[in-house]
Order: structure tokens, then sequence, then C-alpha cells
């Protein structure tokens, strides 16, 4: 049965998703985000052993300065973060 199980799939599960306002609950300003910080705060958990791939998404408001390192930033996200004083790295 050949594509029985797709590689695709597979990527995707890998991958940690969450919007701009669980940012603006659990941090403080002046924070560095990054998958070892979210981890630490048990935002996110470990998937398969493996330390996932961050996604911030755009839904919500951010009024504190954050410095985000290693995610993946949608465009509106981006945008949000750097008006609020912070910067994406």
């Amino acid at each position: 049965m050949r594509g029985y199980r797709s590689k695709v799939k597979s990527q995707k599960s890998k991958l940690a998703v969450f919007n701009l306002e669980i940012l603006e609950k659990r941090f403080n300003a002046g924070e560095k985000v990054s998958p070892q910080v979210l981890l630490e705060k048990k935002i996110i958990s470990r998937i398969k052993g493996k330390l996932p791939e961050i996604k911030i998404l755009g839904k919500g408001e951010i009024k504190k300065p954050l410095t985000v390192e290693n995610c993946k930033v949608s465009k509106q996200a981006k945008e949000k973060i750097e008006k609020a004083g912070g910067k994406v790295c």
C-alpha cells in the first residue's frame, strides 16, 4: 500500500501554533520568547520527545514589548509585535 502514511502529515504534527493572546497573558514586558522558554513556562510540550517548531499567529492584541526568537511568525503577528515595541529575530 504505497502512500498509506504520508510524510507531509507527520511534519505538520511537529508544529505548535498559538496566538498573540497567550503571549500577552503569560509574558512580562521585555522578556524573550523562544521555543525553550515556552517549554519552561509549560505553554508547549514536546512532541515525540522533540521540541516542536513554533508558529505565532496574529489573533489578539499585544501591548508589551517582547523579543521573539527562533519562531515562525505570521505577517500580522509580526506587525503587532513591532508596533508594541518588540522585535522578531
